[in-house]
């Protein structure tokens, strides 16, 4: 399965992506860190009979006292998706199976540290994968 998201695995740094702040954000190999409160996210679109289940997955990490979120917002309507990882956890994959209907033309894929001391890097991300299934 093709994954939607570009630079998902963060190889080529912050490409692709957005920064509601960029000096609150590093990237290093295979992951980004991100400090409350900020986030990054980028516009992910469908492809063509966009209805359907998606399947969404990432490596999540936390230091102590941070939290991180990883939100999918189908558009121009839907339900939002969630994976969340609560603080003091070491990498961890999650994944969730959802439905989108036939309407949806695009997701917003938004990362973001939701807890922790502001501008500590606390929120860590890896492996982000979107992708549609048969």
């Amino acid at each position: 399965m093709a994954n939607l998201i570009k630079n998902g695995d963060f190889s080529q740094q912050g490409n692709e992506w957005t920064a509601t702040n960029p000096d609150n954000v590093s990237y290093v190999t295979g992951h980004c860190i991100i400090g409350a409160p900020d986030s990054i996210s980028q516009d992910v679109p469908t492809g063509s009979g966009a209805g359907g289940q998606f399947m969404l997955s990432a490596r999540m990490k936390t230091l102590p006292g941070s939290a991180a979120r990883l939100q999918v917002q189908p558009l121009p309507t839907g339900e939002p998706v969630y994976l969340d990882l609560h603080g003091n956890q070491d990498w961890t994959v999650l994944s969730k199976k959802f439905e989108v209907q036939i309407s949806t033309i695009k997701f917003k894929v938004t990362l973001e540290a939701n807890d922790g001391e502001f501008g500590t890097l606390g929120s860590y991300f890896g492996d982000v994968t979107l992708s549609k299934l048969l």
